[in-house]
């Protein structure tokens, strides 16, 4: 019988250990488009093909999501948009708590980003009120560009440029701690190298809760007919979540490295 138990605990272990951290940990939320359809968050576009699934090119399984931007097309709720939100109905997100955040982009060859502005394409936003995002990764002419906004008391500031790849995935996890306090935080990687890293920072508005994601295209393209951009691998893990956790199978280890020498304004 001891030996029966101590197979058994053994077999536990191995199973438990063996496991990717994204099994072991417990998801808020995945949309990974592998249902083959839209129904995994919520959306925000004008026509049908604004927001489509399809099978090339994908980060990881069998679907990705395509984003399709127009300069004829209208605005929807204040802007030209197309996008996903995981709003407050499908992931609760709670003030004075830790989230990881994971996501991968793709920039085809075509992609131009505008210059006089910037494509805002992984966004926090706020629930209420307040300017928005209070933290987004955007596109900027040749660069990625991530921006802060999160007090009422300061403006936006740039916490990171750098150049941007086209033709490949680009692979974004967050940390981040939500507060309207100097009690908050947020590191990002890109591609598994740390770019931004601020410690004892005000993250979020005074807000009953904290800002929920949106990721797709919200810009204006009239410096050109129109965008694509593909997305796959949305993830959510809250405080017992992991880098491994969030990014995507198979992508790039976290490394130990510093931000990068581009990024500006870290603590």
């Amino acid at each position: 019988m001891k030996r029966i138990l101590a197979n058994c605990f053994l077999l536990a272990l191995f199973l438990t250990t063996s496991l990717p951290a994204q099994a072991q940990t417990s998801l808020l939320r995945l949309a990974d488009f592998e249902t083959g359809d839209l129904s995994q968050l919520g959306t925000q576009k004008v026509k049908e093909d604004s927001l489509t699934i399809v099978t090339s090119p994908v980060r990881a399984g069998k679907f990705a999501a395509r984003t399709l931007l127009r300069a004829s097309d209208p605005e929807t709720n204040g802007g030209q948009r197309a996008e996903f939100s995981d709003g407050k109905r499908i992931t609760k997100i709670e003030m004075e708590k830790e989230y990881w955040y994971g996501l991968s982009i793709y920039i085809p060859e075509d992609f131009v980003a505008p210059t006089k502005s910037n494509a805002v394409l992984f966004q926090w936003h706020t629930q209420q009120g307040g300017p928005s995002p209070v933290l987004a990764i955007r596109a900027q002419a040749e660069n990625w560009l991530i921006t802060g906004n999160p007090s009422p008391t300061e403006k936006k500031r740039t916490l990171a440029r750098m150049p941007f790849e086209k033709g490949r995935w680009t692979d974004w996890v967050v940390h981040v701690r939500w507060s309207a306090e100097k009690k908050g935080f947020w590191t990002i990687w890109k591609d598994g190298t740390e770019v931004v890293r601020e410690r004892d920072i005000i993250t979020q508005y005074p807000e009953a809760l904290g800002p929920y994601a949106k990721f797709g295209q919200y810009h204006s393209v009239g410096e050109v007919p129109q965008n694509v951009v593909y997305f796959d691998e949305y993830r959510v893990a809250g405080a017992d979540g992991s880098y491994e956790a969030v990014a995507p199978p198979n992508g790039p280890k976290r490394g130990s490295a510093k931000p990068a020498p581009t990024s500006v304004g870290s603590k």
